[in-house]
């Protein structure tokens, strides 16, 4: 079953092994397999700001988007994201 966070203009998809970002203002998604996504948050202000794209190493993101969030909304990313590396943990493991 698939799983959604909305924020703003996006519409984050987790179906399985794959992430998909929608914006409203765009025809075409973003489409990532979880062994290739990379996830950089960091505090920002009273928030957090988070790059999700192609993961490149231990520590950089490339391409991809930028998200601006509140703590609130973070902590429901959270949960979100942590379905995409469940299903990358068990992608690694087969």
């Amino acid at each position: 079953m698939a799983a959604e966070f909305e924020l703003g203009d996006y519409i984050l998809v987790q179906d399985g092994r794959t992430l998909e970002i929608f914006h409203r203002g765009l025809s075409e998604s973003m489409r990532y397999h979880v062994a290739f996504l990379g996830v950089d948050a960091r505090p920002h202000g009273d928030g957090f700001k988070v790059h999700l794209g192609t993961r490149h190493g231990d520590d950089e993101v490339n391409g991809g988007v930028k998200l601006k969030m509140s703590q609130e909304e973070f902590a429901r990313f959270r949960e979100f994201i942590a379905l995409a590396i469940a299903a990358r943990d068990r992608t690694s493991t087969m």
